[in-house]
């Protein structure tokens, strides 16, 4: 358990000696100290691992690189004492990055080779007891959709998510069983699982918030692919996000229910703006109703902390 204590104080309350106050210091300083050195050994790590690629630039290469140092971070995970954690979690989270991206390329980013990172991701996430791993096991399931994600340029960042009602479907199916899986297995892997759950939540989100702009077009095996129009997924969009507050706020979910708070806001402006001029009126309305909504969240979260 990490705890931060402003020694100078409490030597001030007389709550510690200068003697006890100097010793702990001593502590935290080795800790620092270990600290720093994690990070740059995990730093030589990563630029020992790219300088190889750049030589190599091979898949098969990115792969064998990958998996290596992956799996040098969870024997260290296992075999080291705490103070070489950090390091351990760089090289397992390095290795999977690399070792997935040598998977995609050899798999030219189809379906099959996202589902396979997804899977790797999970296990290692599950073997590393890694958040940031769990969620990128789903967004790899993401990609398997179709969604996706990039830099445009002058400072331009895109979603793209050709099959809205697949991303839907799937991460909302996919959230619940996570969700249900949570309940059933210990706690440690119990955070994975509601990690997974919540960017599962967040990537339905945007398949609804780019549906409600652009539609969908669903292909049955049929000549012509069937519409899904706007209006479905602006009307699904907000009865999902209803419920979700409603059961989060039952449940005492703040992070579900501020999450669905958030995307309810995105999805009135979008709307606003998208069916409605953005005059000064309208611009004014909007921002009264940002300020309600942001006084009805601040109510219900004191209600759930009180």
């Amino acid at each position: 358990m990490k705890v931060t204590l402003d020694l100078d104080v409490l030597v001030v309350e007389g709550k510690l000696t200068p003697e006890e106050a100097e010793r702990l210091a001593t502590l935290g300083r080795r800790s620092t100290g270990m600290l720093a050195f994690n990070l740059l050994v995990g730093f030589g790590v990563l630029a020992v691992a790219a300088g190889v690629l750049a030589l190599v630039p091979a898949a098969a290469t990115a792969i064998a690189i990958g998996l290596v140092v992956a799996a040098v971070g969870l024997i260290v995970d296992r075999t080291a004492a705490d103070d070489w954690g950090l390091l351990a979690q760089i090289c397992i989270i390095v290795g999977a990055l690399i070792a997935a991206g040598g998977a995609l390329t050899e798999g030219a980013f189809g379906a099959p080779a996202f589902l396979a990172v997804a899977l790797v991701y999970g296990i290692t996430a599950v073997l590393a007891g890694s958040n940031l791993l769990a969620a990128l096991a789903i967004l790899a399931v993401s990609g398997a959709v179709g969604a996706q994600a990039g830099y445009l340029g002058a400072a331009t960042y895109g979603v793209m998510i050709p099959d809205s009602s697949l991303a839907i479907v799937v991460m909302l199916v996919l959230g619940g069983a996570l969700l249900g899986l949570s309940r059933l297995v210990a706690a440690s892997a119990a955070v994975l699982a509601r990690v997974g759950a919540a960017t599962a939540m967040i990537v339905a989100n945007f398949g609804f918030w780019v549906g409600s702009l652009w539609g969908d077009e669903i292909d049955l095996g049929g000549a012509q692919p069937y519409a899904v129009p706007e209006m479905a997924f602006i009307i699904a969009w907000a009865v999902v996000l209803l419920v979700v507050a409603i059961l989060a706020a039952r449940a005492g979910a703040r992070w579900t229910l501020n999450c669905a708070a958030i995307f309810g806001a995105i999805h009135l402006y979008t709307q606003w703006f998208e069916r409605l001029d953005a005059t000064p009126e309208m611009v004014l309305a909007a921002g009264l109703v940002a300020l309600g909504l942001a006084l009805g969240l601040a109510w219900v979260n004191r209600r759930l902390v009180g």
